[in-house]
Parts: structure tokens; sequence; C-alpha cells
């Protein structure tokens, strides 16, 4: 035995084996690529057949060049990566943004002693330092906009991923519910609503599905939005009234277009905040980025994605909901079951999720 190790015969046969190894490896490897391409290919055939038949059926194509220029929403302190807006219209235009409208600046008629019931309820339970009975100048805005504040304890949520898609419904909504139903997980969708029957139409199928709805914003643009706390009030209120139109649900949860700390609301911000607070709305920012808006390729999108959320307990990814965002279809499954593989489950946000916030 010993002189075999030695021999000229032992390293015959060691060099046969590496030969081998070099081809059969190899080979190996390529059949699982060839294998995962050929199911990936066959995935991208059917969302392309999908979308065909959607641009068919509503009269126009999406065209992904009328997204606003990501690179104009960076901040100093977080990366600004929201996407321009996709939104329906009732023409069949898949890409234009609704128009835009002029900050409110007249209290509408209403009666102010229904909104102040609703805060003294509130204030019941209120934590905080600010005085429960302290008037609000917004007091008498949009009396209907409210929700019950949750003042509970936060839920355990360690170990649990939370994937957040912003700027739909859109063309794409569907495929996304598909992949999220194919794997038994529910998901947050923040929205940029309007008035059209297919808006309504997929944020009824995103509600009965079981996913959370967040108001995201009306318009998506920025300078209208944050001209002032009641511009944001007013915008806030119209994509409000339309998820509540269609889904019969009011939405606790809201996402600022831009995120929370962004160029434009600066001196607005804080206002905001109290003011939204003091109606019972929670905001929530991300800590994952997927940066789709970026146009990354689907294996780019997983392996980003995967390794950042890896190093969090609470991943709170940030994916878009729009038509030129194919890759974050095709990704999203594989990013589950990798995510699932290292330990991790998956929920939607609540007002029982502790927020994360910039």
């Amino acid at each position: 035995m010993f002189l075999y190790f030695g021999s000229v015969r032992f390293f015959r046969h060691l060099i046969l084996i590496v030969t081998a190894l070099l081809i059969v490896i190899p080979i190996i490897i390529s059949i699982v690529l060839f294998s995962d391409n050929l199911s990936k290919q066959a995935e991208i055939e059917r969302l392309q057949a999908s979308l065909s038949e959607y641009t068919q059926s509503s009269g126009n194509e999406e065209d992904p060049a009328s997204q606003p220029d990501e690179a104009s929403e960076s901040t100093a302190s977080q990366p600004d990566n929201e996407s321009g807006t996709e939104v329906f219209q009732s023409g069949g235009d898949t890409t234009a943004e609704p128009e835009s409208s002029e900050p409110q600046t007249q209290p509408e008629e209403s009666a102010v002693s229904s909104a102040e019931t609703e805060e003294s309820s509130a204030a019941d339970t209120d934590t905080s330092d600010e005085e429960p009975d302290a008037e609000s100048p917004y007091s008498s805005l949009y009396t209907d906009m409210y929700v019950d504040k949750y003042t509970g304890e936060y839920i355990n949520d360690d170990n649990t991923v939370y994937l957040t898609f912003d700027d739909g419904p859109s063309s794409l909504t569907e495929e996304i519910l598909y992949y999220l139903d194919k794997k038994d997980v529910k998901a947050t969708f923040f929205v940029v609503p309007n008035e059209s029957e297919e808006c309504a139409r997929l944020l009824k199928k995103i509600s009965d599905a079981g996913h959370t709805i967040g108001i995201h914003s009306y318009t998506h643009e920025y300078e209208t939005i944050y001209a002032s706390a009641d511009a944001f009030l007013e915008d806030f209120n119209k994509a409000y009234e339309i998820v509540c139109a269609a889904t019969g649900e009011k939405p606790k949860l809201f996402r600022f277009a831009g995120g929370s700390i962004n160029d434009y609301n600066g001196e607005v911000r804080d206002e905001i905040i109290a003011e939204m607070e003091r109606r019972g709305f929670t905001y929530f920012d991300w800590n994952v980025d997927s940066n789709d808006w970026q146009g990354y390729g689907w294996q780019e999108l997983y392996d980003n994605v995967t390794a950042d959320a890896s190093e969090l307990l609470t991943p709170v990814i940030l994916f878009h909901d729009t038509g030129a965002r194919m890759n974050t279809v095709l990704v999203i499954e594989d990013i589950i079951s990798s995510l699932r593989n290292k330990g991790y489950s998956f929920a939607a946000l609540s007002e029982k999720t502790e927020p994360v916030q910039f």
C-alpha cells in the first residue's frame, strides 16, 4: 500500500482523477446554470406575454423613460431611492402622472366638535408629552381622516422580513401578488392611487389577499406635496379616500414620498409628522434598499438584497411596483427562498410593528 502512494501508477491515477474532475465539474455547473436560465427565461416570456395582454387591453404601452430622474432625490443622511410613479388613467395611459393640485389654503366646512371628539378619544391612551386637549390648526380639515392610534406594545418580530412595494398599483401588481401567494407571504404596498376602475380593482385584490395597504402619496410630486403641511394633508386625503372606497378599510400606515428625510420636506417634516401622528397614522421608512429603481438585473438584485438583509434582525426591504420593474418580479421568489433558508419568516407591516424611521 505504501509503495503505491509513491509509485508512477499512483500519480497516473491521480492525474486521471483530477482531469476527470476538471471536466465533470464544469459540465455539472453548466447544466445547473443552463436549467436555471431556462427557468428564468420561461418566467420572462410569461411576464412579457402578461404585459402584452395588459397593454393591448389598456391601449398604451408603458414607457419606463417617463419616470422621474432618481438622482434628483438623494439626501445627505439617507439615500432617497424612490422611483417615479406609474398610475392608471381612465383613458388607458399607464405612464402619465395625475395632474398636481394646488395646496388647499381654506379649511373645509365641517363639524369641529366631531374632530375634537376623536382627538379626545385618542388622547385618553396617548403617552406623549403633548397636551391631550391641545388644539391643532388642522383639526377642522378632513375630519374623516382619523384612525385609532395603537398604544400597546410592539410585537416581537425578530428574524422577520417585511417586503414593501412602493408606487403601485401597476401592470405588474398581479404578478407580484402571484409570487407572494405562491410562497405564502404577506407584504406591504405603499400605494399612489388614482380614481380609475383598474386601480380600484387592484387595490381590492391586494387587500383581499391579506396584504397591508399604506399610503405613499396621491401625486408623488415633491414640490406639491411638501409645499406646506396643508398641501401634504390635501394630497394624502385624496389617496386615503380612494383606498377607503376601494377596500372598505382605513389605511393606518404611510410612507413619505422620497422617504421621511428628503431634499423637499425639511421645513415642514416635523409639523407633518406631528399632525399625522395626532390623527393616528404611523409612517415607515426602510433599512434595506433593493435599488431596483437603478434597473439592476435579477441576479444583482438577488445578491444585494440577500446580503444586506442577512445583516439585520428585522429587514424592511424597499421594492417598487411599477411596470418598469420586471426584474423585481423575477427575483421575489428567489429572495424569499434564500432568506427562509437563513431562518427568516415574513409578515406584512402593521401598527403593531415597531416602525423603521430615518
